[in-house]
Parts: structure tokens; sequence; C-alpha cells
């Protein structure tokens, strides 16, 4: 491991350390390196992906990231048959996950063979990595396209300002989020309790599940407006009529425009697509708990193991020594193939990236203004939250300081005055959902959580990008 593919030095993009658990992402983390490459022909770039004591981080060089997915972007997102094609495909997927589901709910697992409860494995995952194929496509899709509508955009457009606003406006999704459809039928809803039943996933996450009770939607229901569907889909006509103005005041030719709407679809497809994760969670924690039970094994430890191994167990295998080599970190580097990671050898890795090399009298971060808010710079205090299942400590008004937001994120979003992330871009979660918020937003600081500290106030400039302590 001294022999490192790229250095700390390098232009790295990094996804944590934040809360999650290898078994939830092991199923991605093999169609990274195997089963797209095998459909789509083209590879993710170079990764290391690491764990320990419920965190994971993962690692790529930028460019080489930016490239993989321009290149699955044109190819793939870019041209509307082949994008709606695979989007087609991808929904049988998630029929597929829906028939399964329905089965595993209509089975005591208690009174099942082993050869029952192995099939049910085996098949709920046959299905989640085909989900995973073609649902990675505009996942790396989107990680080349705001390279490419800048570039074409620069040809035309000469302000900084006007690029930027540009940018955000033409990709912002126009569908609403499964958030926002959440909080609509909460709102108009009679029936809590089936309302619960719909959405008991919605706190799940790669950090663990949860089921979350009548009572926590009943108290969620008082805080909701009864016109909110009004409100969303107000915002929503507002964000087409703000493309139709642009696209017509800067005489944007078709081209730029086909790239905004391959990038704001493949923004919702993946909203949709992390809807149908946190739900298959569920159902992956449910089949865990019972070969857990059945095999005496520890249940939080099976999150340790690939999806592929619990197979095994089931089978009769003993994989408790795997599980004790684990217990203290490992990890994965992958790119055609994949070699696992000792716990020194993941901690190596993870100390060489987890670092900035701020001094401690930095008192300004810089990055990049993924929303402007209502457009008036903001002053508050800021609150680190490392860990979003943490919201309860999140205060209202704050500013939220964060590695990068995902969808559990969502709960403190709603309080903060804005947020700032160390990564992400224009089509990242964070830009995303701080728009639909209408909160300023700063992501690329590269160390927001690492210079800052809670109680810190903080004044961000949404035209410099900056965030200054003062």
């Amino acid at each position: 491991m001294k022999n490192l593919p790229f250095k700390p030095t390098d232009n790295i993009f990094k996804w944590g350390p934040v809360p999650g658990h290898f078994q939830y992402i092991s199923t991605f983390s093999e169609v990274h390196f195997k089963q797209f490459r095998a459909k789509y022909d083209e590879n993710w770039s170079e990764t290391f992906f690491l764990f320990k004591n419920g965190r994971m981080f993962w690692l790529n060089e930028v460019n080489a990231v930016h490239a993989a997915g321009e290149k699955v972007f044109v190819r793939y997102m870019l041209p509307k048959e082949s994008r709606d094609t695979i989007y087609q495909e991808w929904k049988k997927s998630v029929q597929g996950l829906e028939s399964i589901i329905a089965n595993i709910n209509a089975t005591s697992l208690s009174s099942t063979t082993n050869e029952e409860l192995l099939t049910f494995w085996n098949e709920l995952h046959r299905v989640f990595i085909n989900f995973w194929v073609d649902g990675s496509v505009p996942e790396l899709g989107n990680y080349g396209s705001p390279q490419l509508i800048e570039r074409k955009l620069r040809e035309i457009i000469s302000d900084e300002k006007d690029m930027h606003a540009i940018m955000e406006t033409l990709t912002a999704p126009i569908k609403l989020s499964f958030y926002q459809e959440e909080e609509i039928d909460l709102a108009e809803t009679s029936d809590i309790e089936a309302h619960q039943k719909r959405f008991f996933w919605l706190k799940n996450s790669y950090a663990g599940t949860q089921v979350l009770t009548v009572e926590f939607f009943a108290e969620r229901k008082k805080e909701l407006s009864s016109d909110i569907r009004k409100s969303f889909e107000e915002k929503l006509q507002q964000t087409k009529e703000k493309k139709a103005e642009f696209i017509k005041t800067h005489n944007l030719p078709s081209e730029i425009i086909e790239i905004a709407t391959a990038m704001s679809e493949g923004i919702e497809w993946q909203d949709e697509r992390k809807k149908w994760i946190f739900i298959t969670l569920h159902y992956v924690d449910i089949l865990l708990k019972e070969v857990a039970q059945r095999f005496s094994y520890d249940y939080q430890s099976l999150h340790n193991l690939w999806y592929h191994e619990i197979p095994d167990i089931i089978e009769g295998k003993d994989l408790k020594p795997t599980l004790e080599k684990r217990a203290t970190g490992f990890g994965i580097h992958f790119l055609h193939d994949c070699e696992e990671l000792t716990s020194e050898e993941a901690a190596y890795v993870w100390n060489t990236f987890d670092q900035h090399d701020a001094s401690a009298s930095t008192t300004e971060l810089k990055g990049i203004v993924a929303s402007k808010g209502k457009g008036t710079n903001v002053t508050a205090k800021v609150r680190i939250l490392l860990d979003p299942m943490q919201v309860d400590s999140f205060q209202d008004g704050e500013i939220l300081i964060a590695p990068m937001t995902s969808p559990e994120y969502i709960f403190a979003m709603r309080k903060a005055s804005a947020v700032i992330t160390d990564t992400g871009g224009l089509t990242s979660h964070a830009a995303i959902v701080t728009r639909e918020l209408g909160i300023p937003c700063l992501v690329g600081t590269k160390s927001a959580t690492k210079i800052l500290k809670d109680g810190d106030t903080v004044e961000i400039n949404i035209t410099t990008g900056t965030a200054k302590k003062i």
C-alpha cells in the first residue's frame, strides 16, 4: 500500500468519511468493477472504499472520475432514446424488487427452511444487482456532465455570474423528490397508519435501518402546511419558467438544452433510485436478522460481509474468522479487479487521505456556490453533522457543515439557514436540495468539517463563494 495509485496532493474526490456499513453497498461495489463494465462497456475509475467503526470512506482521483463520467453521459444519458430505454429497464428491476418484497412480507421467515431463506436472499440480490447496473448510468454520468455543459456554455457566455446562474437553473430537477411526495401525502392524509406503512423506511440510510412509528408521522404532520402541495408545485413551475427565460434570453442552442435536460432527468432518476435503495435495505436487514439468529452470528457484524458471503453462512460455512479480521477495519481497492485491504492497509489509506493542509489560523473557506438561496448573504453559527441521524442536536437557523449530504440529511437541512460541504458539485445532493429549500449552499470547500468548529459564527458570501469566520 505504499505505492498508491493516486496521491493526497492530487485532486481527490472523497465521499466521506460518513456513517455507513459495507453490506448495504457491497452490491454497488461489485457492480462498480464487474457487471457495469460487462453491460455498458465503460468503467468507473480506480477506487478505494474503506470501513471502520461504522463509517465509510470512498476515494477516487477527480479527473479520472470526470473522464469516466463524461464518457458514460455522452454515450448513454445524452441520447434521449438511450436514456429512456435504460430507465425502463431499471424500472423492471424496481418491479422485481416489489415482487420479492411482497413475498417476504407474506412469509414467516422463522418457519422457512435454509433453502427457502437462501432463495429469498439470492433472488433479492440478483434483482438488486440489476437495479444497480442500470441505476449507475445516471450516477456516473452526472460526475462528468457538469464539465461538459460548462465547456459548451463558455463558448457563448462570458460573464461568470450568468454562467453560474444558467448552470444552476438549467440542471435543476422539475419533478417532486420522494421527500416532497412524502410530505404532501402526510399533509393531505387522514389515515396516518396507512401513511406509516408506505413511508416507515424514510430515515433508512447506509448507516442503518429503522421502522418509523405512527407517532413519528403524527408529530411531523403538525408541522406541515395544508397547502404544501401548492407551494411545491409553484416552485417547480417557477423553475420551468426560469429555464425557459434563460434559454430565450441567451439564445441557447439545442445542444446545450439537450445536455441540461439529460442532467436534470439524471438527478430525478437518482432521487427515485435512492427511495428504492432505502426500502430494499429494510428487507436486507430483515433477512440478515434471520441469518444471525438462525446461525448464531452477531447481527451487526454481518454488515461487514459482502452480499455474496451471506449464502456461505446459510450453506454451513464458518465466516466468524473473517468477521474477526474485519472487526477493526478493512477496505477494498478496485478497478477491473478487486482486492481486500487488511485493517492495517485500510488504516494507512484512510489516514493518508483524511487530512487537510489548511493551517490552524485559516479563517476563510472557498467553495462553489451551488445555491444562492434568496440572494442574500447569511451569517449564523455552524453545526458540524458527520452523522445525519444526530439531527436532534441541530438547532433551527444554524449553518449545516457536512462532508457531503445525502437524502438522510434532509431533516437537518430543513432547519438550516445554509449548507457548506467538503465535497460535491452543481449536481450533488446538497446543491439540489438547497435550491428546493431556497437557502444558500457552498460545496467543494474540501475542509470545512476540519477547519470549522461547532459554535463558530460564519458569514457566507454568495457572490464570492466564501465562508468566513467572524
